[in-house]
């Protein structure tokens, strides 16, 4: 049984079996200067060989590295932290490689690298805050905010990049300024924390 083609296809197809290692015998099936007939049987080794090849990239796309981030926010609700707590982020956005714990809101390092950390607190008239991004309990930046009576809601935020090695823990908590470290939920908006790898060292 035979397929007639035209000439392009012929030599595309005689360039693609030749790439993919096809053997003399199947090769010779193929008559350059006569009716220019390809057998079922090239068709289907062809195809098999795109469908190995499809395999393979699938299966080195899936040991790539997988992207690391993570953004999480606080709860829809006023709430006052005591000094020295861990700020809980309970509500995930984004979680890729899963590598954040909403339970805890601790992020665990799943490999050495350079990392970006943002956070941004809410709070509101009268209130103030004090915060810390720590890794392994190594605080690495500071976020401060004391409001007078009548300011209204207002966002602070904070831009961290660091060194984390893998397994190290990386969280936000409050500093020891303040007792009643006052975080603000208001029309949708509450205080978050994120976090991405850079680089891989």
């Amino acid at each position: 049984l035979f397929i007639m083609i035209d000439t392009c296809s012929l030599f595309l197809l005689l360039g693609l079996l030749v790439s993919y290692g096809e053997n003399t015998k199947a090769i010779q099936n193929i008559t350059l200067d006569g009716s220019k007939l390809v057998t079922i049987d090239m068709l289907d080794a062809l195809r098999t060989n795109l469908t190995n090849l499809a395999t393979e990239l699938i299966e080195q796309n899936s040991k790539m590295d997988k992207p690391i981030f993570f953004h999480a926010k606080m709860p829809a609700a006023k709430v006052d932290y005591n000094k020295n707590s861990i700020v809980k982020f309970s509500s995930i956005l984004n979680n890729d490689g899963d590598i954040f714990n909403h339970g805890d809101s601790v992020f665990v390092s799943p490999v050495t690298g350079v990392y970006l950390f943002s956070w941004t607190m809410l709070t509101y008239s009268g209130k103030s805050i004090s915060t810390e991004l720590r890794v392994d309990n190594v605080v690495k930046a500071t976020l401060h905010a004391s409001l007078g009576m009548a300011v209204g809601h207002v966002s602070v935020s904070k831009t961290a990049i660091c060194r984390v090695d893998k397994n190290e823990h990386v969280w936000i908590q409050t500093g020891d300024s303040y007792i009643g470290n006052g975080f603000d939920y208001d029309a949708g908006s509450s205080s978050s924390f994120m976090g991405a790898l850079i680089y891989k060292i």
